[in-house]
């Protein structure tokens, strides 16, 4: 028998899948897509930044920053070593900034 924290788990699970394909989705991605140009190099590059940034420390960000480097992410193809190694200079580019997210640093 499922205990009551096995439940909420796989339901919050399911809604959470359910709505990451909701279509209002679908239209910031593909917006992604078009301002990306075909530069899968660079988005990739923005969105693991963006994701090394929040990881570095999560307490003090929302959330959003691991919402907009999945859009970009999810907008087209990504190669899985350039967004590693993205992610890393996102981490390090937050140990060497107090405050406020600033990408080109």
């Amino acid at each position: 028998m499922s205990t009551d924290r096995q439940i909420l788990s796989s339901r919050l699970h399911g809604e959470a899948l359910l709505r990451a394909d909701r279509p209002e989705i679908h239209a910031l991605i593909a917006e992604l897509a078009a301002i990306a140009q075909g530069r899968d190099d660079i988005r990739t590059e923005c969105a693991g930044t963006i994701a090394g940034w929040w990881f570095a420390s999560p307490a003090t960000a929302f959330g959003s920053e691991l919402i907009a480097a999945g859009l970009l992410l999810m907008a087209g193809p990504v190669d899985g070593d350039e967004i590693i190694e993205q992610v890393r200079v996102g981490y390090q580019r937050r140990g060497q900034q107090a405050s406020g997210y600033d990408p080109g640093r």
